[in-house]
């Protein structure tokens, strides 16, 4: 598998990164086994490059990856994770908060973005993974969208406190790399004059579906040098699965505007012979700011289709006609 060098870090990232919600339980349950077995696939076509979060699972995700990646070791291993939510152990009668993940650990989240806290988080994560450093720190889920009234006082903290912690532990050389984590890529231009960042990761953003992130955003980081990861190419599914039996979309039912739209990608895939998901997986790694593509990854099946698309061969044409009728905003290259 292709390679992309983060510029500002040096850190060489594979082209797909295994993305660790699923393992963490998103939606439906997976064992350790299935975890052991999904990494070591993910390790076998090449893929180097593994995310995960305190939210994913509350814990049980990084417990998980620690556990499957400790006899995998090679020096092109790069860990991600995330601060800003603490996991405190519920309470006798607590009910767990869930939050799209089932079976999850017993434990509850708490948003804080303070110093001490991303410190504390940071010290969690390594415990949780079972290694002495991490990679890459990302700032996880700040925007108006995901605080609403809470927002302008939680990104003063953000800003203020939380980057400092974060900032530190890179001089200190226990981070390589630090950014946002987001599905908001407005917030990520909000930090440009409160913040160093190295990366960016945006989810759902930067899609066939949702590719306004391309205006001129891109550029700005580009200018910046801040390179970008994206996760959750297929939208939370719908672009994977297809129109007939439409997958959720930004993890929830798919309007019906966005299932026509996928009607119409689908209908220049088909004079092309391509592939919706491949298509999917191969848009964002047409611009050079991207630097890996995220994908969920449960099962070795999976895991084997994701790379298949990532390997098929899609003509240049395909995307032309995408732009030409108005179906994407830029096709990079």
């Amino acid at each position: 598998m292709k390679q992309r060098i983060l510029k500002r870090s040096g850190i060489a990232l594979s082209e797909l990164s295994f993305g660790g919600a699923g393992i963490g339980n998103l939606f439906s349950p997976v064992n350790t086994a299935q975890t052991e077995s999904a990494v070591q696939a993910s390790w076998d076509i090449g893929i180097r490059t593994f995310d995960t979060a305190p939210h994913y699972g509350a814990g049980l995700s990084e417990r998980r990856l620690g556990c499957a990646l400790h006899a995998l070791h090679d020096e092109q291993r790069v860990i991600s994770t995330k601060v800003g939510r603490l996991l405190t152990p519920l309470q006798k009668g607590q009910a767990s908060q869930q939050q799209g993940f089932v079976e999850e650990g017993p434990f509850a989240r708490v948003y804080n973005y303070s110093y001490d806290a991303i410190m504390r988080s940071f010290e969690d994560s390594i415990q949780r993974l079972g290694v002495s450093e991490i990679d890459i720190l990302l700032m996880h889920d700040i925007g108006r969208v995901t605080h609403g009234d809470n927002h302008d006082v939680i990104f003063k903290t953000a800003m203020e406190s939380g980057y400092k912690a974060m900032d530190e532990l890179r001089s200190q050389g226990l981070i390589k790399a630090i950014g946002l984590g987001v599905n908001e890529w407005q917030i990520c231009s909000d930090t440009f004059n409160h913040a160093d960042f190295d990366c960016f990761m945006v989810a759902n953003c930067f899609t066939l579906l949702n590719n306004d992130i391309t205006h001129s955003f891109t550029e700005q980081c580009a200018q910046r040098n801040i390179d970008l990861i994206v996760a959750a190419p297929f939208n939370s599914g719908i672009l994977a699965t297809g129109s007939t039996n439409p997958s959720p979309y930004w993890y929830d039912e798919a309007p019906i505007e966005i299932i026509k739209k996928v009607i119409a990608i689908e209908q220049v895939c088909e004079q092309f012979n391509v592939t919706l998901g491949a298509a999917a997986i191969q848009y964002p790694l047409r611009f050079d700011i991207v630097k890996s593509v995220a994908i969920g990854m449960t099962n070795v099946a999976r895991i084997q289709t994701n790379n298949k698309w990532y390997q098929e061969v899609i003509p240049e044409a395909f995307w032309e006609k995408l732009q030409q009728q108005g179906l994407v905003n830029a096709i990079g290259r």
